[in-house]
C-alpha cells in the first residue's frame, strides 16, 4: 500500500525451524512424516520413530498432499500441469496418430468433471434417466475440479480445508429452480448448523467461510491488519471498529476508505446501469467517476484478485465488480441486521459435488446416503467407470482432441480423443459438452469455427494459490484476538480460519488448544499490464517455484507475523499443502459481459456452440461460482441433447 510505511522483510532462519539439510523427499515407508518432521531438522528421525506418517509427498514441485482420497490431487499437480502444457504447445497432434478406438459410443461425452461438468451430467440424467449413456472425462486423479479438499490427520483429529471452490448459500426451500432441485434430489440440506464459540476457551469471532472476514463483513468478525514486523505497531486489530483511526495512514486516505466502505452515493441511475458499468474498468469507476485516489484502487486490487477476478482493477470490468458487490456499483452491501449466509463445508464446496456424484452413481462413495457418509466416506473409485453404468466418470483422462466426424453441420458423431495411462484412446459421442475453461477448449476442439476462436481470444484467465496449513493449535491467534488477517507485503495477502460446520462425530474442533486449518488465498497482483499479461505473469510465478520454495516463504511469513505471540513453526505446523490453479479465474475486461461497439459479447458467441458441441462453463457468466457452473453445464447439456 503506497500510503503505509515500507517495512523491511527479515529473514529469520533461526525462528523458522527450517534446515537446508532436510530433504523434501524424506519418506517413511513411502510417505512423508509431515511438516512437523520436516520443520524439526535433526530431530526428525526421532519423530519418525514416534509418530505414524501423516500424509503423502509426491514430486518436489507438487509437494505434500495430506491424507485420504485427495492426497494425490492437490490442485494442478505436476502430471496435470505437464499434460496441459503438451496441449498448449501443440504436441498432442502427433500423439493422435497412435490412437486406440475403444469402440464405445456415448450419447453424451462431457469434458471436465467439475461443477459445470456435473451440472451437465445431472441435466442429462434428469432428461434421459437410465435410457442413454454418458461419459465424463476428468484429467485429475479425483473429480471435482477446484471443488476438492485437503485432508490432514493431526493429533487424533481429521481436518479439512478447501482446495479452491468455497463459500455457498443454500437456495430457498420453496424454489423450483435448478439449484434447489439439485439440493432436493441429492439430499443436500437447506439448513446448516455451526459450532458456537465456547467463551471459556476463546472470545475470537470467526467467519463460517474464508472471504467474509477479510473485507465484506470485517466488522462482524475479528480481523487484524499486519503492518510489518518492523512497524511501530505491527498489528492493528479490527481497524474498521474505529474507522481506521489506529492505522498509520494519512487522514485523507483513511477518509477515502471510510467513504468507500460506507458506499452511500449512487453515481449512475440510468436503466442501463449494468451496460454502463461494463463500459469501463473498476479503476476508472473508482478514480475517474468516484474521484478516489490511486491508493484506494490499490487497496481493493488484492480483494478483487483473491475473490474472483485474479487481476487488478485497471483491467477488470466494473460490472464484474458489481457482481462482487463492490463500492460504487449501486449494490450498497451491508450485513447489519442480517444473519450469516456465507457457508463452508469442512472441505469447501467439495461437500456439494460429492452429493451430486453420489446421487448420479450411488456406489461412488462408500456407505449410505446420510450427510456424514457422503461428506467423509471413501470414494469407491472402481464404481465410477463400469460398463453397466449409465454415467461413467473416467479419471486421469485428458482430452486432447474433440472434433466432428465430418462437417459439423451434417456429422452424426463427434470423435473424442483422450490420453490416459500412457495411451491415446478414442470414443464416439452423439453430443459433447465442453465443461472446461476456454484456455483448453480452444486448443483441443480442432474444428472450432473462427468466430468462436475469435471470441475465445477475448477470454483472459488468472491464477490463484490456495494454501492450507494444518496447525496443532492456534493459541497465537487467540492471543492476538483474530481469526483472519490482511497484510500488504511478503507472502500472500489474506488468511482465515473458520468456525466449523456441525457434522456429527466428525465435527472439527474450535478450540485454540486443538488443531485447525488456516487457509491462505494468495493473489498474484500485477496491475499496469494488460489482462492477458497479468495472468501470464502470475502463472509464471505460480509455476516457477518448488514446494520447498513456497514452504520457506509461508513459514517465514507466519514467523514474522506471529512469533511475538508464541508461534513456533516447528511446534505448531503439522502440514502445509499447496493447491496451484493456473487458470483459476476468468478475468473479464470491459465489454466482456455486454459487448462493445455493437458487437456481441464474446461469452454470448461461445454459448451458441456449433454442430454437436456445446460449451458450458461458469466463465461464460464472467463469475465463477458453483451455482453458475451448475447452471451453465445444465444449459449446455439441454442444448446438446437436441441432437439426440
Amino acid at each position: 500500500m503506497m500510503t503505509k510505511e515500507k517495512t523491511e522483510q527479515k529473514t529469520r532462519n533461526d525462528d523458522s525451524g527450517l534446515s537446508p539439510r532436510i530433504s523434501r523427499r524424506d519418506f517413511v515407508n513411502g510417505t512423508l512424516v509431515g511438516m512437523g518432521a520436516a520443520l524439526l531438522g535433526s530431530a526428525a528421525p526421532g519423530l519418525a520413530a514416534q509418530r505414524k506418517p501423516v500424509g503423502v509427498f509426491s514430486d518436489p514441485w507438487t509437494g505434500f498432499g495430506g491424507v485420504g482420497d485427495y492426497a494425490n490431487s492437490n490442485g494442478n499437480v505436476a502430471s496435470v500441469r505437464d499434460a496441459a502444457h503438451l496441449i498448449r504447445d501443440g504436441l498432442t497432434r502427433s500423439m493422435i496418430k497412435d490412437v486406440d478406438d475403444t469402440g464405445e459410443v456415448y450419447d453424451m461425452v462431457i469434458i471436465g468433471g467439475g461443477f459445470s461438468g456435473f451440472g451437465a451430467a445431472y441435466q442429462f440424467h434428469k432428461e434421459q434417466g437410465q435410457a442413454k449413456k454418458c461419459l465424463v472425462l476428468e484429467n485429475h486423479p479425483v473429480y471435482g475440479g477446484e471443488a476438492k479438499q485437503n485432508e490432514f490427520d493431526v493429533d487424533g483429529y481429521r481436518l479439512y480445508g478447501p482446495q479452491g471452490s468455497n463459500d455457498f448459500v443454500p437456495p430457498a426451500k420453496d424454489s423450483d429452480g435448478l439449484i434447489a432441485n439439485i439440493y432436493r434430489d441429492t439430499g443436500l440440506p437447506f439448513e446448516y448448523d455451526f459450532l458456537s464459540p465456547d467463551s471459556g476457551k476463546t472470545a475470537v469471532k470467526a467467519p463460517l467461510e474464508h472471504f467474509f472476514g477479510v473485507y465484506w463483513e470485517e466488522e462482524r468478525y475479528d480481523t487484524g491488519y499486519f503492518l510489518g514486523a518492523g512497524a511501530e505497531t505491527p498489528w492493528v486489530i479490527n481497524p474498521r471498529a474505529d474507522k481506521l483511526a489506529r492505522l498509520p495512514w494519512s487522514d485523507s486516505f483513511k477518509e477515502e476508505l471510510n467513504r468507500a466502505f460506507a458506499d452511500k452515493q449512487e453515481y449512475y441511475t440510468g436503466e442501463d446501469l449494468d451496460r454502463w458499468l461494463d463500459s469501463m474498468s473498476y479503476k476508472e469507476l473508482l478514480e475517474d467517476v468516484m474521484g478516489y485516489s490511486p491508493g484506494v484502487t490499490e487497496y481493493f486490487d488484492p480483494i478483487l484478485a483473491i475473490s474472483m477476478g485474479g487481476v487488478g482493477a485497471d483491467v477488470y470490468s466494473a460490472y464484474s465488480a458489481k457482481l462482487l458487490e463492490m463500492p460504487g456499483t449501486n449494490v450498497h452491501y451491508s450485513f447489519e441486521g442480517n444473519k450469516e449466509t456465507g457457508y463452508s463445508f469442512p472441505g469447501g464446496n467439495t461437500g456439494i459435488i460429492r452429493h451430486i456424484v453420489k446421487y448420479l452413481i450411488p456406489d461412488s462413495i462408500e456407505g449410505g446416503k446420510s450427510f456424514e457418509d457422503i461428506l467423509f466416506k471413501r470414494i469407491n473409485f472402481p464404481a465410477l467407470d463400469r460398463a453397466e453404468n449409465s454415467l461413467n466418470v473416467r479419471l486421469n483422462a485428458t482430452a486432447i482432441d474433440v472434433s466432428h466426424a465430418g462437417p459439423a453441420e451434417t456429422s452424426d458423431y463427434v470423435n473424442v480423443t483422450y490420453h490416459q495411462d500412457g495411451k491415446v484412446r478414442r470414443v464416439k459421442a452423439r453430443s459433447v459438452v465442453m465443461s472446461i475453461g476456454g484456455w483448453v477448449a480452444r486448443n483441443i476442439v480442432s474444428d472450432m469455427p473462427e468466430p468462436l476462436l475469435e471470441a475465445y481470444r477475448q477470454f483472459h484467465h488468472s491464477p490463484i494459490l490456495v494454501v492450507n496449513v494444518a496447525l496443532r493449535n492456534w493459541r497465537f491467534l487467540d492471543k492476538l484476538g483474530i481469526s483472519s488477517a490482511r497484510w500488504f507485503e511478503g507472502f500472500g495477502r489474506f488468511f482465515a480460519i473458520r468456525r466449523p460446520m456441525i457434522t456429527g462425530e466428525s465435527t472439527q474442533p474450535f478450540d485454540p488448544d486443538k488443531p485447525a486449518v488456516m487457509t491462505f488465498y494468495v493473489p498474484f497482483n500485477n496491475p499496469g499490464h494488460s489482462a492477458r499479461e497479468q495472468g501470464a505473469i502470475g502463472r509464471a510465478e505460480l509455476l516457477s517455484k518448488s514446494y520447498a520454495d513456497y514452504e520457506t516463504e509461508i513459514v517465514r511469513q507466519m514467523t514474522d507475523m506471529f512469533s511475538a505471540y508464541g508461534f513456533r513453526a516447528k511446534d505448531d505446523i503439522a502440514g502445509i499443502v499447496l493447491n496451484r490453479w493456473g487458470h483459476a479465474y476468468i478475468s473479464p475486461q470491459p465489454g466482456f459481459h455486454f459487448g462493445r461497439n455493437g458487437q456481441d459479447a464474446p461469452r454470448e458467441v461461445i454459448k451458441k456452440g456449433f454442430g454437436r458441441i456445446q460449451f458450458g462453463h461458469s466463465e461464460l457468466t464472467g463469475y465463477m461460482s458453483n451455482t453458475r457452473a451448475l447452471s451453465e453445464g445444465a444449459r449446455a447439456a439441454s442444448l446438446a441433447m437436441k441432437q439426440l
